[in-house]
């Protein structure tokens, strides 16, 4: 009997010992994971309410993006995530950088700590606590401006446009190595100095107050001498459909050296700009032409001849009437192209064309002398009425 109750004595203590074990790993796997098994909510009130990226993570990487952009701004030195692999913070990170433009304090780099049973990431800062306000309240002071600088916000062909101009008049394209001025919104609208990242980052600060649908595009470029690098653009939803917006090529320099302003990259097609931007790092499906700049004011040319005469004075014209003096006409081919650069500028039949707009606008303009710009490469022609 004292052998049989031993037994059973030992049986109950395994079944307990058993019993805390499971108890305690389950608490420690809490401890550890507590994000385990709940579903992740984006978080629309921080950062940037179009978080695109943040859709392409994992359950477990969108809990540690959801843990970073909740805590990133006090810049603290560590933040506690899920237990995640090189690989899935580097997702996460890429991911949040290009999500949040106001994140301009924050450098590129993101590390992994262990510490028990604990993983943490640690956070490269740009600037430190102490400047941060003072920066933070520059770019809010610009940013403020220019949205009550908008002439109809409502109208969002119109608030995009008006933000377009303000980002290639304000800045200059710039490669430098402090990555706080170059790769940041704040580079771009503070100092005005910024590369394609700082243009396209502020372009999408911008758009998010303004209330439109944006992010940020990175890929690769190739130019009119087929070099090819690295880029960064924006795709912006406007009424209802996506649109390749570049405002750093929107932004040369002509062969004078002087800066024009120019609309080739605003609101293209997938196929529109498929020759010079390719290997697209988020597929927004961009197939609609309705909202492209060109077509949108009635200056794109299928073909150019004589009888297009009347339709071109109506269109500078209305930029005159509109308070503007750059007229930019796009032609749908190379064809296209060369008869309208023969016909207006080689035989200066532009001229005439130019004393019939007088007859039409109160505006002062000369009849014998215009700027032009060519770039047969996108079929673009830039007049630039004195």
């Amino acid at each position: 009997m004292k052998k049989l109750l031993s037994l059973l004595f030992k049986a109950a203590f395994c079944i307990a010992a058993l019993a805390i074990g499971v108890y305690i790993a389950n608490t420690v796997i809490d401890k550890v994971d507590p994000w385990k098994d709940k579903v992740p909510e984006k978080i629309t009130d921080i950062g940037s309410p179009y978080k695109f990226y943040y859709d392409n993570l994992t359950d477990m990487e969108k809990h540690a993006y959801n843990e970073i952009i909740t805590n990133i701004y006090s810049m603290p030195e560590k933040i506690r995530i899920p237990t995640l692999d090189k690989d899935g913070i580097d997702n996460v990170f890429s991911a949040i950088l290009a999500d949040n433009p106001d994140l301009f304090f924050v450098g590129r780099k993101c590390y992994l700590i262990s510490q028990g049973i604990y993983t943490y990431c640690s956070v490269e800062y740009y600037i430190d606590s102490e400047a941060y306000p003072e920066n933070k309240k520059k770019l809010d002071e610009v940013c403020s401006e220019i949205m009550e600088s908008l002439s109809d916000p409502d109208d969002e062909f119109q608030t995009e446009l008006e933000i377009h101009d303000f980002i290639v008049k304000n800045c200059v394209y710039r490669l430098e190595k402090d990555e706080f001025v170059f790769s940041s919104a704040y580079g771009a609208l503070v100092n005005g100095e910024a590369g394609c990242e700082g243009y396209s980052k502020a372009t999408k600060l911008l758009l998010d107050m303004a209330g439109i649908e944006s992010s940020v595009v990175s890929g690769t470029s190739t130019d009119a001498d087929n070099n090819t690098s690295s880029h960064m653009w924006n795709a912006v939803n406007i009424n209802g459909d996506f649109y390749h917006l570049d405002c750093t090529w929107d932004d040369p320099v002509s062969d004078d050296g002087k800066e024009i302003l120019t609309y080739t990259y605003f609101n293209l097609s997938d196929e529109m700009i498929a020759d010079t931007h390719s290997d697209f790092s988020y597929d927004f499906g961009c197939d609609a032409t309705a909202e492209n700049y060109f077509i949108k004011k009635k200056s794109y040319f299928e073909s150019y001849g004589r009888s297009d005469e009347s339709k071109l004075v109506g269109i500078i014209s209305d930029v005159l009437n509109g308070g503007s003096r750059e007229v930019h006409l796009c032609f749908a081919d190379k064809d296209a192209y060369d008869d309208a650069v023969s016909e207006l500028i080689d035989s200066g039949r532009i001229y005439k064309v130019l004393r019939n707009v007088k007859k039409k606008t109160k505006v002062k303009m000369s009849t014998d002398s215009l700027s032009c710009f060519p770039d047969p490469e996108r079929r673009i022609l830039t007049l630039i009425i004195e």
